[in-house]
C-alpha cells in the first residue's frame, strides 16, 4: 500500500513548537495565543497578511528541530516493515522556505523518519492522485475530505485546529493508533 502521511502536526508538533516564535514576531503575550489556540496554521486576519515574512524569518532555523509526536519514527518502521511505501507529503513551498525540501530532510532525518519520498506541494489531492496513494493521513479536514473524494481512504490526526470541528472523517489521537488500523488492514 502507498501511504501518504502529512508532517505539521500530524507527525510533528508544529502548532505548539511555533507558538513562542508567533508570540514574538508580533509582540503578543504567548497566554493569548495559547487562549485562542492561534499558530502558524490559523492566524487572524491582519496577521495572516505578514505570514509569508514570519515563515521566511524563522521556518529554515526553526522548523529542523520541531519536536516529533511520541514514538512516531518506530511506528513509521513498523509499518514500512510490513511492506508499505511512505510518502511524505507536505504544503511547504519556496514561499515560506529558502529551499523547503533541505530543511524538511533535515527535519526528517533528525528526528529518523524513514520515507521513500519526500514531495512539497501545497496541492496534496494532486499529489495523493498522481501519486496513486491508497491511504492518506493529514490533521487538515479540508485536505482529508477533497482526497475522499477521490476514494482513497483517509485517517484524520487529531489536532488543536480540528479538534472542535465536527467531520464525518475517520479520526486517529495516536501514531499506534495508525499502525493498529494499518495493520490490521493487511490481514
Amino acid at each position: 500500500m502507498k501511504i501518504g502521511i502529512d508532517i505539521d502536526d500530524t507527525m510533528a508538533d508544529t502548532f505548539e513548537y511555533l507558538m513562542p516564535y508567533i508570540a514574538e514576531f508580533f509582540n503578543i503575550d504567548i497566554k493569548y495565543l495559547k487562549d485562542n489556540n492561534i499558530s502558524y496554521s490559523n492566524l487572524p486576519k491582519g496577521m495572516k497578511e505578514l505570514e509569508y515574512e514570519f515563515a521566511k524569518k524563522y521556518y529554515d532555523i526553526v522548523i529542523p528541530n520541531t519536536p516529533f509526536k511520541h514514538k512516531v519514527s518506530e511506528y513509521i518502521d513498523k509499518i514500512k516493515d510490513l511492506g508499505h511505501e511512505i510518502i511524505v507529503i507536505t504544503a511547504r513551498n519556496n514561499m515560506l522556505y529558502t529551499d523547503e525540501y533541505k530543511t524538511t530532510i533535515d527535519e526528517l532525518k533528525r528526528n529518523n523518519i524513514h520515507y521513500n519520498k519526500l514531495i512539497c506541494d501545497f496541492n496534496k489531492v494532486k499529489v495523493c492522485k498522481n501519486e496513486k496513494i491508497d491511504l492518506f493521513i493529514d490533521d487538515s479536514i479540508e485536505n482529508c475530505s477533497k482526497v475522499s473524494e477521490l476514494g482513497i481512504e483517509t485517517l484524520l490526526f487529531n489536532s488543536k485546529v480540528n479538534m472542535n470541528c465536527k467531520t464525518n472523517l475517520c479520526r486517529i489521537d495516536n501514531w499506534e493508533e495508525i499502525y493498529e488500523k494499518i495493520s490490521k488492514n493487511g490481514e
